[in-house]
């Protein structure tokens, strides 16, 4: 509406300013009178205008005047005209309530039409039956649901120990406590009803992982299936092993070898030249993938015991594939193989093919013949290759008392892998068993520069040995002197006697001759090594090796030092040394008809070793046994006893250290009359006779017997022979090393030659 114009403060009520049109004067008239009556109902003396106002803007203005005319200077002139009148007012739309209350006319107002009413929807019930109850399903969820917020589900199990509903500190603290100390435990393994072990968790590496097994239940805002699930059923939570896996890998390795049962395969070996079949043995192993399961679930679950899965491990061929094969291998050694380089020849005797020759099975499982051609021709080789032909390896020869570095050097020898195919072939095919042998180039297996460092520089031990003149045995001596004499043994490197001299027969220059066999005297091929076997022992028990192995005789021999004698019977029993002084030790051989003597050579450790012998206990007597069968040889009696034996190492003059006690045993030797006379060619019988035999060398070499003042036969001191051979320097022994290294076991005895 616009302004109605400048009179001050307007009134509040617009429709008393407005003026309505087609007014009647009736209506006006009744307006004034009206209004009159309201005026005469103020109060006396209080003006109907607001403050400030006079009535007389009011008073009609003079005609003509002009506003503001005539005011006097200081005074108000009264016939100053009032503004024009206001323009026509614009009406307000207004309810029809509201025209009412003025009293006038209402004014036109144009209602909006209104709408429709719908009528009421079908779908209002069953949708508010619906949300309801999703407002229940809501809170049935959400309820049980905070409660179990942060919390194990309930109805949780961990190996039969309730967890549910507990914080994750309490469920750990309640699983700990049943499970404390089985970790501990150990649990027996069984295969096939047999205990091979037992399992214990520490060892095996094996352990509970109580915070990873209670992090893996659910503890978070929990869903509404794992509500539903948590109050409708129980779950069980499976138990975590932690496991060091290099640990249980390698205690597992160590119960497969309590448990696998190696397959035996099959072959034709020989006796002489008798052939054998050896029937094969299947064998069984651990199933180590399977097994590790079955450890890991048994773990927490404690059983009695774990009985562990093996699997059977089949032989390649069976017997009677090996059966098949007995007419080949009867025929193998029906003769000689000879071996030919232009006009050089060799023949391998039966004897020698029965030794290098077995039948076994492929990986196909057929049965075939196969030579050990580089066995076969050690120390035949010689014969077929010129020695300016042959390679050699780098060695020494001793020269005044100081060794002296001999060149390797480069040639030409026996190609074995084609003397091997060829044997084989010619066996298995039979025909011709003339063989031309391949040459091929051959490398020296120890150069210059590395003999050079080995530090072979002094003689570290010597030791010597006596026996009777003349017999046969002393070919066998000599030949297992020679076969010995410059043989090297490297760092780290153990010295086998069998290795060395190999199995005596005639193709190796041995010869039939007295051995003790038993508890018995008999006629052997190679009699009398175990002389040498002796000497070599001693001088290594001198010179400080480790792990001294050996085999004493059944009975005392009086010429061999007690508990400090050793025989050799190819393949069975050995002698055995390892070189652990970081030097090569080389070993040097000579002897007379009377005596052999070994040395080794290297880089002394200690300044020198001695035995500590105790006195022999346990002494028991012979016996006196007749025997009247063919090839008796007599003996005469002797006690047995026991002796202990100890290696005492000496630095700066005081003992460094001891090896372990070595215990021997000897049983008595029996007095033997003999029904049948003895051969020419047999040696005489074994007794105590002193004459030219000592019965026992000291440490260094000399007879501590008083028979002939500790001399040889020919009044020289051993080892000091005026025909000795191989050109070692004489002199008294200096030995220095402990002994074997035997564990403070008894040695068991055994045939000798």
């Amino acid at each position: 509406m616009r302004d109605a114009g400048p009179s001050v403060d307007p009134p509040s009520e617009p429709f008393l300013s407005t003026r309505r049109k087609n007014r009647s004067s009736d209506d006006r008239s009744q307006g004034d009178a009206e209004a009159g009556a309201k005026k005469k109902r103020l109060p006396r003396g209080v003006s109907p205008l607001p403050p400030g106002v006079s009535p007389e803007v009011f008073e009609p203005p003079a005609s003509g005047s002009l506003p503001g005319a005539g005011v006097p200077s200081g005074g108000v002139n009264r016939s100053t005209p009032l503004p024009p009148p206001a323009p026509e007012a614009q009406l307000w739309t207004v309810s029809s309530r509201r025209g009412a209350d003025i009293g006038g006319e209402p004014s036109v107002v144009i209602a909006p039409e209104a709408p429709e009413e719908e009528p009421p929807s079908r779908l209002r019930t069953p949708l508010m039956i619906v949300g309801a109850f999703a407002l229940l399903l809501l809170l049935a969820y959400a309820v049980p649901a905070m409660y179990m917020w942060g919390r194990v589900l309930p109805g949780t199990h961990v190996a039969g120990v309730r967890i549910g509903g507990m914080s994750e500190t309490a469920a750990i603290d309640r699983v700990r406590q049943r499970f404390e100390g089985l970790e501990r435990q150990p649990v027996p393994l069984v295969v096939d009803g047999r205990r091979v072990g037992v399992l214990d968790p520490q060892e095996a590496g094996l352990a509970f992982d109580v915070e990873a097994t209670i992090a893996s239940a659910q503890r978070g805002f929990p869903s509404p299936v794992a509500v539903v699930r948590a109050l409708t059923s129980d779950r069980e939570i499976p138990p975590l092993i932690s496991v060091n896996t290099a640990k249980f890998a390698s205690w597992l390795r160590g119960v497969a070898k309590d448990v696998d049962h190696p397959v035996r395969e099959g072959a034709i070996v020989y006796t002489g030249t008798t052939p054998k079949v050896v029937p094969p043995r299947d064998g069984v192993a651990l199933d180590q993938g399977a097994a590790a399961e079955v450890i890991k679930d048994a773990f927490l679950s404690r059983p009695p015991s774990i009985t562990l899965p093996v699997v059977p491990v089949r032989a390649r061929a069976d017997t009677a594939a090996f059966n098949r094969r007995l007419t080949m291998a009867r025929e193998a050694v029906a003769g000689p193989i000879t071996l030919v380089n232009g006009a050089r020849k060799v023949s391998l005797s039966p004897e020698v093919i029965a030794a290098n020759l077995v039948f076994v099975s492929d990986t196909g499982g057929v049965v075939r013949p196969e030579f050990d051609a580089k066995t076969a021709v050690t120390g035949y080789e010689s014969a077929l290759v010129g020695s300016a032909q042959a390679a050699r390896d780098a060695g020494f020869v001793i020269e005044g008392g100081t060794p002296r570095l001999v060149p390797a050097r480069t040639g030409r020898g026996v190609d074995v892998k084609e003397l091997c195919t060829a044997v084989s072939k010619a066996i298995a095919k039979g025909g011709d068993r003339t063989i031309p042998v391949a040459l091929a180039i051959t490398e020296p297996a120890l150069r210059d520069e590395q003999a050079a460092k080995l530090g072979i520089k002094e003689r570290i031990s010597r030791y010597t040995s006596v026996f009777p003149c003349c017999a046969a045995r002393v070919t066998n001596i000599q030949r297992a002197a020679d076969l010995l004499d410059g043989h090297l043994v490297r760092p780290g490197e153990t010295f086998s006697m069998n290795e060395v001299i190999g199995r005596p027969d005639k193709a190796r220059g041995f010869v039939r001759a007295q051995l003790i066999d038993g508890d018995r005297l008999a006629i052997g091929m190679g009699g009398g090594v175990s002389q040498v076997v002796t000497t070599v022992y001693n001088a290594a028990f001198y010179a400080g090796m480790a792990d001294l192995e050996r085999v004493a005789h059944a009975f005392h021999v009086r010429r061999y030092p007690a508990g400090r004698d050793a025989v050799l019977s190819y393949p069975d029993h050995d002698m055995r040394f390892r070189n652990d002084s970081g030097y090569g030790v080389l070993i040097k051989a000579a002897y007379t008809d009377a005596s052999v003597t070994i040395e080794m050579w290297s880089t002394k450790r200690y300044e020198r070793v001695e035995p500590e012998t105790s006195p022999k206990s346990g002494i028991t007597q012979p016996r006196t046994v007749t025997d009247d069968s063919p090839g008796c040889l007599p003996m005469d009696g002797a006690p047995g006893f026991t002796v202990t034996v100890t290696r005492a190492f000496y630095q700066g003059g005081r003992v460094l250290r001891r090896d372990q006690p070595v215990i021997t045993v000897y049983r008595p030797r029996d007095h033997v009359i003999c029904g049948a006379p003895v051969t020419p060619d047999d040696e005489p019988p074994v007794s105590d006779d002193r004459s030219g035999v000592p019965p026992s060398l000291s440490p260094t070499g000399r007879d501590n017997s008083n028979g002939n003042g500790g001399r040889g036969r020919n009044g020289t001191p051993p080892g000091q022979d005026k025909d000795q051979k191989n050109g070692l320097p004489a002199g008294p022994n200096k030995q220095s090393t402990p002994q074997g290294q035997n564990k403070g076991k008894k040695k068991g005895q055994g045939g000798s030659r």
